[in-house]
């Protein structure tokens, strides 16, 4: 039973619990052969196995996880009872508590820089310069990846490997190969650029924050990382051929105060560092001023906007859209007409049969046309096409793939932030106004009180009128943006890890990996675990463990760590997110096939360390 639970701890452990170093782990009671420990194990490994799982199943990855971190530290509690300790449990959960605060802090000031930058175009501006220069599949290749590479060090490889796959969609169209070959390239690129800066990964986030690296010390790892990139991606490269890719003039301007903003990024990242190399205080305080900058940015907007009189709502409580079409039909006092008809909007609904049931007073008046001329036909689409021709509410109802919203609206498409299983689409449209308008279009599915889709609603607003709504830069509501279940996730893995350690886990996981097979060894199969678990509870286990190793080990670790992922497509949050990008093209399958390629370079990047820092070793 010992050798099961040991062989299930190795392979999934790798977890979070910086609640006790290494010199507190000596003193740590042995609860490995409790019934308690074995529970703690199968919990976590049962809970985990669920998180690959996510995009199958769609269950959040952190719920499973949440799950199993309170019933694991019940099982430390009773474990520690039991001997008579009720004080060690208690200062164990204390200080998981105290890392998680600082990691959450620091991401979430983070996450919230990133949103706003999204919304001041910056990212938009950079995807449709790329776009309408109309450069070959292989330079767009090549510029995708050099990009990758040296934007996720300052921003984070998940963000980065969006932007760069939406650039390769929109250029690579329906040729496949390209389109693989190229997200593959971007993951690759996203992971190695994050490997040699302390804001690029999580995993060099958690090492900086734990002393291990210093800041500046994180740069020697540049040229191992970027060999661990080069190397798979000029092999990569001669299979893409010499097509050519469609031109694009697509064009967007970035919004007021956008360049500020990325100077006062900038100025945060410069701050925690400061902060954690000079004040000696935790790099979180830092980014906490940080976010203190942005506040006080946001009211200059604020003031530009001439809104002076004006709060923004807490945490974007804000509904543009006074309908939420979830469970319509469970309303007391109004029939599903009477709320539709209340939608300040143009708005129509149609059945699973795709025949116009609802066609609101305000869409009589955009289109002209009549409700008793539209209702039971399978026309809604002709006001607003020249010919036959999905629109937004088709794509949602036929649960579409983010590539075909990508085709027919060419990036002007994301999904609703208000309104579950929502989207939200802008394209111009000739037959309506003199001239043609341009018309921002919100699609979700409405629901019965059983919870089952009955149909499909639109909302329809004029561009104009929605931008300068739309314009409005709200800080909260950026806040309200971070990826949330992405921290509560944290919360789950960290916790969890921390009991594992307090069960004695961790040490005999350290005595094998660092005493028996030798750090070296012992690095390089962290990075082979992190492709197939996550580098991110792999990390902390290593930190939990705390080995004694040379400076040259820990900045090895680091460097599987980080890149390791980079070997199968669920490895990194950078390949899990473009598998739903480009949804059935991209896929676990394509990525493996250039697995042994991607994996001669983590192996070069290994070996390149060991030569260039042998003094470190």
């Amino acid at each position: 039973m010992k050798v099961i639970i040991y062989l299930l701890t190795l392979l999934a452990v790798p977890a979070v619990a910086l609640a006790s170093g290494g010199s507190e782990a000596a003193t740590l009671v042995d609860l490995t052969s409790t019934v308690w420990g074995y529970l703690g194990v199968f919990l976590f490994v049962a809970a985990y196995s669920l998180v690959p799982l996510e995009n199958v199943i769609h269950l959040r990855k952190s719920k499973p996880v949440l799950m199993a971190a309170g019933i694991i530290w019940i099982l430390v509690a009773i474990a520690y009872i039991q001997i008579g300790d009720t004080h060690t449990a208690h200062e164990a959960i204390k200080n998981g508590l105290l890392e998680y605060a600082e990691l959450f802090l620091f991401l979430l000031v983070a996450m919230t820089y990133i949103n706003s930058l999204e919304e001041r175009y910056v990212f938009l501006t950079l995807r449709a310069f790329l776009v309408s220069r109309g450069y070959s599949l292989v330079k767009i290749y090549w510029i995708t990846g050099v990009l990758a590479f040296l934007i996720s060090p300052i921003a984070d490889n998940l963000t980065t490997a969006l932007l760069m796959g939406a650039v390769v969609m929109a250029v690579g169209g329906k040729n496949k190969k390209f389109v693989v070959l190229a997200c593959i390239n971007v993951v690759v690129a996203a992971n190695a650029g994050g490997a040699f800066s302390p804001f690029g990964d999580i995993t060099t986030l958690m090492v900086w924050q734990k002393g291990k690296v210093q800041f500046l010390e994180f740069f020697v790892l540049f040229i191992p990382a970027l060999v661990n990139w080069l190397l798979p991606a000029v092999i990569m490269m001669f299979a893409i051929g010499k097509a050519q890719p469609e031109v694009s003039d697509e064009h967007v301007e970035m919004k007021y105060g956008a360049v500020p903003m990325m100077v006062l990024f900038l100025l945060t990242i410069i701050t925690a560092v400061s902060f954690h190399n000079f004040l000696h205080l935790p790099p979180a305080a830092g980014m906490m001023l940080g976010l203190g900058y942005l506040g006080f940015f946001s009211y200059h907007i604020k003031l530009h906007e001439g809104r002076l009189n004006k709060y923004d709502p807490i945490l974007g409580a804000r509904n543009p859209i006074p309908f939420n079409p979830q469970y319509a039909t469970s309303k007391r006092n109004k029939s599903l007409s009477d709320i539709i008809e209340s939608i300040p909007y143009p708005a129509f609904m149609i059945d699973l049969e795709r025949k116009v049931t609802h066609w609101n007073k305000c869409m009589e008046e955009l289109t002209s046309v009549k409700a008793q001329d539209r209702i039971g036909t399978d026309k809604y689409w002709s006001p607003f096409r020249e010919e036959k021709e999905k629109l937004l509410v088709d794509f949602v109802l036929d649960n579409a793939p983010k590539a075909e919203y990508e085709k027919a609206y060419h990036g002007k498409h994301h999904e609703s932030s208000i309104i579950y299983s929502g989207h939200e689409a802008a394209r111009f449209c000739p037959t309506i106004g003199d001239n043609g308008t341009t018309l921002i279009m919100t699609a979700a599915p409405v629901r019965d009180k059983n919870g089952q889709v009955i149909g499909g609603i639109e909302i329809v607003r004029d561009a104009k009128k929605f931008s300068s709504e739309k314009a409005h830069f709200d800080l909260m509501k950026r806040i309200a943006r971070a990826e949330w279940d992405t921290l509560l996730f944290f919360y789950g893995v960290i916790l969890c890890v921390g009991g594992l350690a307090q069960f004695g886990y961790l040490g005999l996981i350290s005595n094998f990996l660092y005493l028996d097979l030798g750090a070296t060894y012992a690095n390089a199969l962290v990075g082979l675990l992190s492709a197939i678990v996550d580098n991110i509870p792999v990390m902390f286990a290593v930190l939990t463990m705390d080995p004694t190793m040379s400076h040259g080990q820990w900045l090895l670790v680091t460097l599987t760590a980080g890149v390791g992922g980079s070997m199968l497509s669920i490895g990194s949050a950078a390949g899990v997110a473009l598998m739903g990008t480009a949804r059935g093209v991209y896929t676990f399958g394509a990525h493996l096939k250039w697995t042994p390629v991607i994996a001669l370079g983590y192996a070069a990047s290994i070996l390149v360390h060991i030569w260039l820092n042998s003094s470190l070793m």
